[in-house]
């Protein structure tokens, strides 16, 4: 490898990463992606290429209406838990994906990100074209993030497709910022870090939804005050109070009505 593919670019904040900036960092071990087994391949210009893993979550829609978020935290875990079904899938053995289903899915890579790195994850053009989305809306990665991603395929073709671990079915670029203060491993109520398989969601360990919960208890046993202190949150005193003061404006803009 030439001196000069390793020597660094002038990057400015909010830049993309091109491939020697992605290379350097990747031999510095700066940014750690593993397993790469074919980097020449899977380096592009301003993103690299990563790959289908074996591990698939496919929901099961014929046991459940719906997830409650009223339900206690014990009950939630375990309807999120029984909402999915882990499929393993082989070497050369496929898994497919029809038309209209989602399942989520593991890259085949785990990655480090330092702490003034940012990720943004993509299909790859060649399986858009066939249909499928490789995210809804999760494809920013934090900077300092450890772990494998997790995929949120989901097939808007016509017909079936055919999936095969160790495909190159997505990219990732790298965006240069200043190194931040509160990487991934130190933010509050971050959920995902150093996962091994893909991650269903975690929405029930959000601190909204114990407020809303402790806000929904309180309401059914009693007659719900005029403040907001039985909500027992800030952000949920703060949202309530945001929502009275835009009630003058409200008005101000509702569509009459027809006598």
């Amino acid at each position: 490898m030439s001196h000069d593919l390793l020597t660094a670019d002038a990057v400015n904040e909010g830049a993309v990463l091109n491939e020697r900036e992605i290379m350097r960092r990747l031999v510095k071990r700066d940014l750690v992606i593993t397993p790469l087994l074919d980097p020449k391949r899977q380096i592009g210009p301003t993103s690299l290429d990563i790959r289908l893993g074996f591990e698939f979550d496919v929901f099961n829609i014929t046991k459940q209406t719906h997830l409650d978020p009223l339900k206690t935290r014990v009950e939630l875990i375990r309807d999120v838990v029984a909402y999915t079904t882990k499929v393993h899938v082989g070497p050369m053995q496929r898994f497919v994906l029809h038309p209209g289903e989602f399942a989520l899915a593991a890259t085949l890579e785990y990655f480090i990100l330092p702490a003034d790195l940012a990720g943004r994850l993509e299909g790859r053009s060649t399986w858009g074209r066939l249909g499928i989305q490789v995210h809804s809306t999760a494809g920013f990665v934090d900077p300092g993030f450890e772990g494998i991603l997790t995929f949120e395929l989901q097939n808007m073709g016509k017909g079936p497709l055919i999936l095969f671990p160790g495909v190159r079915i997505a990219q990732i670029c790298f965006f240069h910022s200043s190194e931040t203060a509160i990487p991934y491993t130190k933010k509050i109520g971050a959920k995902y870090h150093k996962k091994l398989s893909s991650a269903g969601s975690l929405f029930h360990e959000d601190p909204e939804f114990d407020a809303i919960r402790r806000y929904h208890a309180r309401k059914s046993v009693a007659a719900p005050r005029k403040d907001t202190a039985a909500a027992g949150s800030d952000w949920l005193k703060r949202l309530v109070l945001f929502k009275m003061r835009r009630r003058p404006l409200d008005k101000l803009h509702a569509k009459p009505t027809a006598e």
